[in-house]
């Protein structure tokens, strides 16, 4: 999507996202539970979210990216509550909750990538979606082998009622009206992007076929395509993890990028998850850990260049140094973030499509639960990490002052580049 006109809206131009006709830059975080927090019913949690909004305003953040699609789904451990009860029957309260992040999130000049799906079961995302069409139950991650799983994934591209669920819900969305400012979501600018889902994969397991690949390439284009026409206003891009999350090809990540309804391309970034990092050994792991992460960073930002599409690194994160308490150090996590932040400021300053990042996860002034304490925070979400995962793996919180004067300095120059 491109404009020669002022607007308030994120636009496109080459290599470069545009606001107001001056090159903006993604000075970002990942805040998924932000309409959790917005919901009405849950008082202490909206208060929260403003005092959240205001440190990462302060910070210098212009960019969320959240959770715009959850579905009630009974593998456990997944988000409740959910968006979607059913298909076609929604609930309120998180809806407004939504309404009223994107209000608070606007009134802070911030701009939200929303996502609208998710290839994973904590959201429900498309293992509901798939268990709605079939009426079997949901499979979650660890139920199935690996390649077993990914291969149910992936018949979610091609079941037809799955896809006429997903797509009411995008009609839905896109045409809701914000009941706190009056405002279409479709002509809203504090929204900048549509993203498909969150980390999409083409399934089919670690080598795919050609059939899989088309199935899941076809996907992206019909359902992008979709978006665009109930929406012409937003940038669409798709949610995907990279060559990681693209049976490991680089081509394909290139491929479903270059599809024209996709507007930029985005990739994450995850040392530990890939087998690079080991927190047991963090010392010895982390310079080969640096290594590889620049060659990824290097190797996608390439592929962008050669698109001319602008290209955000939406995920990357690390675990501390030694556990999850916040008394541990977060030496190696600021190891990362300088190492990445660099090279997005290498990118920008050689007019490479590198265009800036969120990462993940802001935990703000939540913390993790102490040991052996299961009770569930007050506000629902804590630390403000997915149910699955331990609660401030990768978080980022108001206390590590390290990370967020890195964080601060990266954000003053690309303010100024």
């Amino acid at each position: 999507m491109t404009s020669s006109a002022p607007s308030s809206f994120v636009t496109v131009r080459g290599r470069n996202f545009f606001l107001n006709l001056k090159p903006w830059h993604v000075c970002g975080t990942n805040l998924w539970y932000g309409a959790n927090l917005g919901r009405p019913s849950n008082p202490l949690g909206r208060a929260r979210l403003l005092r959240e909004l205001d440190r990462l305003a302060k910070l210098g953040i212009n960019n969320l990216r959240v959770l715009g699609a959850s579905e009630a789904c009974s593998v456990p451990k997944t988000l409740k509550p959910a968006i979607t009860l059913r298909p076609g029957e929604y609930n309120e309260d998180m809806l407004v909750g939504l309404d009223f992040l994107i209000r608070e999130a606007g009134r802070r000049d911030m701009k939200l990538v929303v996502f609208l799906n998710n290839y994973w079961d904590w959201s429900g995302g498309m293992p509901q979606y798939l268990s709605w069409a079939t009426g079997l139950p949901a499979v979650g991650l660890g139920e199935l082998s690996w390649i077993e799983w990914n291969r149910l994934q992936s018949s979610y591209y091609t079941n037809e009622s799955a896809q006429d669920m997903f797509r009411g819900y995008l009609s839905m969305i896109l045409r809701r009206t914000n009941s706190l400012t009056g405002v279409e979501y479709r002509n809203d600018p504090t929204i900048m992007a549509w993203e498909l889902a969150n980390e999409p994969r083409p399934g089919g397991g670690e080598q795919g076929d050609d059939a899989v690949i088309a199935a899941f390439l076809g996907w992206i284009e019909s359902i992008s395509s979709f978006i665009r026409e109930i929406d012409p206003r937003h940038l669409v891009t798709t949610g995907s993890e990279g060559s990681k999350g693209s049976l490991e090809s680089i081509e394909l990540f290139r491929r479903a990028h270059a599809i024209p309804t996709i507007d930029y391309a985005v990739f994450h970034l995850w040392p530990k998850n890939w087998g690079w990092f080991k927190v047991d050994r963090h010392q010895e792991t982390l310079p080969e850990s640096l290594s590889n992460a620049e060659a990824y960073f290097r190797e996608h930002v390439a592929v962008a260049d050669a698109l001319d599409k602008p290209v955000v690194l939406e995920e990357f994160g690390l675990d501390r140094d030694g556990g999850l308490s916040i008394d541990q150090p977060v030496t190696s996590r600021d190891r990362l973030y300088g190492r990445i932040l660099g090279l997005i400021e290498e990118s920008i300053g050689n007019g490479g499509s590198a265009a800036g990042s969120n990462f993940w996860l802001w935990g703000g002034e939540g913390r993790p639960l102490a040991a052996g304490d299961a009770a569930p925070p007050e506000d629902g979400i804590g630390a403000g990490d997915m149910l699955q995962e331990g609660q401030g793996l990768n978080t980022v919180f108001d206390c590590d002052q390290s990370t967020l004067a890195l964080l601060a300095a990266h954000y003053a120059k690309l303010r100024q580049s």
